[in-house]
């Protein structure tokens, strides 16, 4: 959705040994509208910028996320151009 202008890092969750309270932030997303696009807003596309990432339909993303085609690898990786 970013088009890479703000990164991320692969979630992975350690047991915290001082026992520090921890934040976790839940983010919602409607799944139901299955043949609308999804991808770099065009806010972040420019002819300088051009899209890192090619769209996708929610139904293409579960049908792909669902069959576990991944080899290991991240979703994200399947979309970048």
């Amino acid at each position: 959705m970013s088009n890479d202008v703000y990164k991320s890092v692969e979630h992975r969750v350690l047991a915290n040994p001082l026992h520090e309270a921890r934040v976790s932030v839940a983010i919602f997303f409607n799944t139901s509208d299955r043949e609308s696009l999804f991808g770099p807003l065009p806010e972040l596309v420019s002819p300088d910028k051009p899209a890192r990432y090619r769209q996708f339909t929610m139904s293409d993303y579960m049908q792909r996320f669902f069959k576990k085609e991944l080899d290991g690898k991240t979703l994200t990786n399947y979309y970048r151009v």
